[in-house]
């Protein structure tokens, strides 16, 4: 008899074994570099990170299991329509638009403010520096492993949970506040953006695969410059320097992209939640279907 609610789903059980889970892929991953040497950090990288990948779906599963919580009511193994995942796409199409032009919006606001344009740019070179990360390490963990572990943690099991224990809205916010919080390093605001789009995405399907889609394709077209415009080397610091002296053209178009691109991802966000008119989880929904 499996549970009728996620609201007793712990997430302290959660947190605590993906942690030791870290540690363990943390040690392993240093081992093996000391071992091989750096020349192989690349594909090290690739295995430490999909075995981290894989022992947190694991230990969600497990849990899921322990606490008598249906797994196939989290993902629903429904038909799959073409129309829907097209709309989708076109949705997580303005996201990745949007995230990908909002640090350059944030170089040109900034730009206007000497003191808080020095500040930030040193933040910005480290941010998009790629240093030795592989095209085939970001394939297949952003584009493949992130997206399933990530929507299952986050959406499946976080969001299902707050959803049931305080109410839709602020299940849907709250998980993606964390969420956006766990990848600090993009600058909260597009990963709040998709983060939403996920858990929006699977309040209105109940479908976790839409969610898992939506993540996946979204990762691909924030990284698919990298696969199309060959790596000349990092800005630096002192080429962005230039940029509060001298604003190019295409700086202010895509500041101008992302703004426009912004107020329709609130119109659409505002759309969807009007949207999403069940008060229980999709968990709950799926498991009295």
């Amino acid at each position: 008899m499996y549970q009728r609610t996620f609201r007793h789903a712990t997430l302290w059980g959660l947190l605590w074994r993906s942690f030791f889970a870290l540690m363990g892929v943390v040690f392993l991953t240093t081992n093996l570099i000391l071992t091989f040497g750096q020349d192989h950090t690349p594909f090290i990288r690739t295995l430490s990170d999909s075995l981290l990948y894989f022992l947190v779906y694991k230990i969600v599963i497990s849990l899921m299991k322990k606490q008598a919580l249906s797994i196939r009511s989290v993902a629903k193994s429904n038909p799959k329509k073409w129309d829907e995942l097209l709309k989708i796409s076109g949705w997580t199409l303005l996201t990745a638009v949007v995230a990908t032009s909002f640090s350059i919006f944030l170089l040109t606001i900034t730009s206007f403010i000497p003191n808080a344009f020095k500040i930030i740019i040193p933040y910005i070179d480290q941010l998009t520096a790629e240093d030795d990360i592989s095209l085939f390490y970001l394939f297949v963990i952003a584009v493949i492993a992130a997206p399933i572990v990530e929507e299952i943690v986050f959406r499946g099991y976080i969001m299902n949970k707050w959803i049931d224990k305080y109410s839709l809205k602020k299940g849907i916010v709250y998980s993606s506040l964390l969420f956006m919080f766990f990848h600090i390093q993009s600058f909260f605001i597009p990963q709040l953006l998709i983060g939403l789009l996920c858990a929006l995405v699977y309040v209105k399907f109940n479908n976790l695969f839409y969610a898992i889609f939506t993540h996946s394709l979204y990762n691909f077209l924030v990284i698919l410059p990298v696969f199309l415009v060959p790596d000349d080397g990092d800005v630096g610091v002192e080429s962005l320097l230039t940029l509060s002296e001298e604003l190019p053209t295409d700086y202010l178009v895509f500041s101008a992209i992302f703004i426009i691109g912004f107020l329709l991802i609130l119109l659409l966000f505002s759309k969807l939640f009007r949207s999403t008119k069940n008060q229980s989880s999709p968990y709950v929904e799926n498991l009295f279907q």
